[in-house]
């Protein structure tokens, strides 16, 4: 057994001197990658070649000597008198960070590809309220790494903790294997199905993103030469694709993009597994980058699921448990923690693992027909004569007819994403149904709440129409345009049974 005090200020892994000189070069990079680009491909410069030299030998030296200086002036530490961790770094700039443990939400241990070769653990701290991570470890043992994340969730006073010096399996999991493991254990043939089934609006935007971006910068390489690259894309498209070609052109890009969604899925969520140990839930995943979580039911703040239409033949869900304000701050590293591939039992069960409590949908209301017909008028009708009004002028009368399926289009998504748009209240549960093609029910629990808010349009007050927006610590859930009285006096309840109850969730 090896014995590890973490009351003492001790460093990062000696091995991980390599990892802090990898981000100090891409640091280094992002700071001087311009300067070396014009210096490439500067014409006419007898020394360029001795000029980028001395860049590469200076910014060695730097990385070798701001590496040193952050890894030996970087120390952390725990003080168990006041339940506190501390983080003590910069040689110039000196900080400290002190985290209260009854404050941290989530500790993560995180491998990417370096660290798994050099038998490492990055470890990171998340607080609620905090925009960003609040602290952060790069390099250190699996034996520190999961001494540290014990600790730091158990909030225990002793000063030393026996752990297994193997890096592969946090001790407590390893010692209660027997009780309990693998809870929930996706496969890959799962993960092969959520691959096919999401994000394909968000990969093909990415995608054409992409495209037109290759073809700007083509452009500006042949700007002399006034090549307009779009329009010698669209005359070869012309002259040598026949419209038989088509058909073969989309479905060539469909499998583009669930093929990339596939490997994006496979790599991001390879071997995942989750396991319940002391009432707490063991996340772990990965193929390149490994990531490590424990979750405290009591603290998750909303839990979504996910489903559409090929995802329901399927009989798979996809979750996200949220446990700070992490969904609407891009710069926070978690951004929720993503469950795929789950089939109704595993939903259920961990439904049940986190609330303690069955959820049953009922008391739901749903927006007035108000919002749909709202929505129908500025979001189908005129745009649909904003088109066929430029069509008409500009345009060649062919494109006119287009203006039929964007109606039909625009239309179609109004009204099932009204018909999908319900608000659940029940005693212990708020839940609320809402999406398009891929429809969301997201979950709270009222004694979580820290602040609601109710309104009114000046064009509702004499309609007897509201909107509700309830607050947590993990994101918000807002409803609009439903009957103001129902709303006031669910919100009034909710109040009410907060003081009543008086419940903690920290």
């Amino acid at each position: 057994m090896q014995q590890i005090d973490l009351n003492f200020p001790q460093r990062q892994s000696k091995k991980g001197l390599v990892i802090i000189f990898f981000n100090v070069l891409k640091a280094l990079i992002k700071s001087i990658l311009p300067l070396l680009l014009v210096l490439f491909f500067r014409e006419h410069d007898d020394n360029k070649s001795i000029k980028i030299g001395l860049i590469f030998a200076t910014v060695l030296i730097l990385i070798l000597v701001l590496g040193f200086l952050n890894f030996w002036f970087f120390k952390f530490y725990i003080n168990s008198k006041a339940s506190e961790f501390i983080i003590e770094k910069g040689w110039l700039n000196k900080s400290k960070t002190v985290i209260k443990f009854d404050k941290i939400q989530q500790v993560n241990l995180n491998q990417n590809f370096l660290h798994r070769l050099l038998n490492l653990y990055s470890v990171e701290i998340e607080t609620a309220g905090s925009s960003k991570t609040e602290g952060q470890i790069y390099a250190v043992s699996g034996a520190v790494a999961h001494a540290l994340k014990l600790k730091l969730l158990e909030r225990e006073s002793s000063q030393n903790i026996d752990v297994q010096s193997k890096n592969d399996l946090i001790s407590e999991v390893s010692h209660q294997k027997k009780k309990r493991t693998n809870f929930i254990k996706i496969s890959l043939a799962t993960l092969v199905k959520v691959g096919v089934t999401r994000n394909y609006l968000q990969t093909f935007s990415l995608l054409f993103i992409i495209s037109i971006q290759a073809i700007e910068k083509i452009e500006d390489f042949y700007k002399e030469d006034e090549i307009d690259v779009f329009s010698e894309v669209g005359s070869y498209a012309e002259e040598n694709l026949s419209i038989m070609l088509l058909p073969i052109f989309f479905v060539g890009i469909i499998l583009l993009v669930l093929i990339i969604n596939l490997v994006r899925t496979l790599l991001k969520y390879f071997n995942y597994k989750i396991d319940v140990i002391n009432k707490k839930l063991f996340i772990s995943y990965g193929l390149l980058d490994t990531k490590n979580t424990i979750i405290k039911a009591q603290r998750v703040q909303v839990l979504k699921y996910t489903q559409n239409y090929f995802q329901k033949l399927m009989d798979i869900s996809i979750m996200k448990i949220l446990q700070t304000d992490s969904e609407n701050n891009t710069s926070k590293k978690g951004i929720g923690i993503d469950v795929p591939g789950v089939n109704k039992k595993e939903k259920n069960e961990i439904i049940h693992q986190i609330f303690k409590k069955e959820i049953k949908l009922e008391n739901g209301i749903k927006p007035s027909i108000r919002k749909f017909v709202v929505h129908f008028i500025w979001f189908s009708v005129l745009p649909t004569l904003v088109y066929f009004g430029i069509s008409w002028f500009k345009f060649e009368e062919i494109y006119l007819y287009l203006a039929l399926p964007i109606f039909i289009l625009t239309a179609l998504y109004q009204w099932i994403t009204y018909k999908n748009a319900f608000f659940y209240f029940t005693e212990n549960f708020i839940v609320k149904k809402s999406g398009f093609w891929d429809v969301t029910y997201s979950i709270i629990e009222p004694h979580k709440i820290q602040k609601i808010m109710t309104y009114q349009r000046i064009w509702h007050l004499n309609l007897n129409l509201g909107s509700v927006v309830v607050y947590t610590a993990g994101g918000y859930l807002t409803f609009s345009i439903a009957d103001e009285e129902i709303i006031t006096n669910r919100v009034n309840y909710w109040l009410y049974n907060i003081e009543k109850r008086n419940l903690n969730w920290m």
